[in-house]
């Protein structure tokens, strides 16, 4: 086909009112771009939105931790006991699965930080308010690195929803955030510092 007639053929689909092909595929073409950014954007604001709510979770169980000590002069859960009993040890800083180990902190495992929290969410809804209950991320994994589980709020975990009806007892409940990247549960990191008797909590 020569200019001229390319030509024609696009004035004659001007005149019908259409487009040609190559209008067409410009049209899907910036169309795609266009999603591309928006698709982008969404997924960057979602990142930063659960990394937030992560920080915030962190913080109220800190905070809860630390409310609980105050108040009872011990530290919640069976690590508590141990330190209570004076036979806290190091723990690797891996959870025991490396064979270097700092002898200033105990990390807990994912059991211990569930049994953990689960004292200070017992003590709040027996009616002692040591954090907000309401706004938890629960799920029955454990939320160990890699896998693949999703967690609701607590109170859709009790209450349960027209999607997923399925109500979770507190000793089902594993408590940790979604995982800012993936959007999986995972558990809080709980750090002991045995020099300064502190509690940290923090992401994976």
């Amino acid at each position: 086909m020569t200019f001229a007639r390319a030509w024609e053929t696009r004035r004659a689909a001007r005149a019908r009112g259409g487009f040609t092909i190559v209008e067409l595929l410009m049209v899907v073409g910036i169309i795609g771009v266009l999603l591309g950014i928006a698709t982008t954007a969404a997924l960057g604001s979602l990142k930063t939105a659960r990394a937030e709510r992560a920080e915030a979770l962190c913080k109220i169980v800190e905070q809860g931790l630390a409310t609980y000590y105050a108040q009872k002069d011990k530290w919640p859960g069976p690590v508590g006991d141990k330190i209570a009993s004076g036979t806290i040890g190091a723990r690797s800083n891996n959870e025991g699965q490396e064979n270097s180990s700092d002898n200033a902190r105990y990390i807990l495992t994912a059991a211990e930080t569930h049994e953990t929290i689960r004292e200070i969410v017992k003590e709040t809804a027996s009616g002692n308010p040591l954090l907000d209950i309401s706004g938890l991320f629960v799920s029955e994994a454990d939320g160990l690195a890699g896998t693949k589980k999703h967690g609701r709020s607590l109170s859709e975990a009790v209450h349960g929803t027209k999607r997923n009806p399925q109500r979770m007892t507190l000793g089902q409940m594993k408590f940790g955030y979604a995982d800012p990247s993936t959007g999986y549960f995972r558990h809080f990191k709980i750090v002991y510092s045995i020099p300064t008797d502190e509690m940290k909590v923090s992401m994976q």
